[in-house]
């Protein structure tokens, strides 16, 4: 962590771990991330149709994967056989798409979660599970729930003290602003098109501001002068070096 000009700390997201060099949403990928010491990882949750957190960006398989299929409309055991790391090269080849537990044991306690949920699940059943193992495992302070406007309104209802971010109204900042307080968020999480005025909006009603996304040094540090607390990358190893340059 480094301080910005404001004396804020500023934190670094693995946006699907170490993407740019692992193939991404996979251990190795955020293995890596927590290797360089970043203080996030970054990933995006479905429900399989028999009812396991899978680990996935993409609602198919097809593009992260050699395999087909919606994986909502999949079961586990036949998610499980698609490889996730040929896409990248034959060096990765029989990577597996994790399930959500397996990222948490990965995680162990060494960084924080950014947990986007892309659809609550049938009777917001996703998101109920990740509530309770946030609980459980005692990770309330390391741990948010990241989605649009169902996600949040699910999560708030069931359960009101875990932390939510507002990925909802990323197309116009003051909307966003206006729903995560709506929604009881204690983040957003801005798009490239923020202002400064924007960034000091969200932090005088309280709200931490994430960035989706930069990959460089020299726009990382740009956005953290706006006023952005915690920057999502794909590119960890080179805006990590944000803490350096900084202190």
């Amino acid at each position: 962590m480094s301080l910005n000009q404001e004396g804020r700390v500023t934190r670094i997201c693995a946006h699907r771990g170490l993407s740019h060099a692992c193939p991404e949403n996979t251990l190795p990928a955020f293995a890596a991330a927590i290797a360089l010491g970043v203080d996030e990882i970054e990933f995006d949750l479905w429900l399989s149709r028999d009812g396991v957190a899978v680990v996935c960006h993409d609602p198919k398989l097809d593009r992260t994967t050699d395999g087909e299929g919606v994986v909502t409309e999949m079961d586990w055991s036949d998610i499980r056989k698609a490889d996730a790391g040929v896409r990248s090269g034959e060096q990765w080849a029989g990577i597996r798409v994790p399930r959500f537990e397996e990222v948490l044991e990965c995680a162990g306690s060494h960084v924080s979660l950014n947990i986007h949920i892309k659809d609550p699940g049938p009777e917001a059943k996703l998101v109920k599970m990740v509530c309770d193992a946030i609980q459980v495992k005692d990770l309330a302070d390391r741990a948010y729930i990241a989605g649009i406007a169902d996600v949040l309104s699910a999560s708030r209802a069931y359960a009101p003290d875990v932390a939510r971010c507002c990925l909802a109204g990323q197309n116009s900042p003051d909307e966003q602003i206006d729903l995560a307080i709506e929604y009881g968020c204690k983040r957003l999480q801005f798009s490239r098109k923020v202002t400064r005025s924007d960034a000091e909006r969200a932090h005088s009603v309280g709200l931490i501001n994430n960035l989706f996304w930069s990959d460089e040094l020299v726009d990382a540090r740009a956005y953290v002068d706006v006023g952005i607390d915690v920057v999502l990358t794909n590119r960890a190893n080179l805006v990590s070096s944000l803490r350096m340059s900084d202190e």
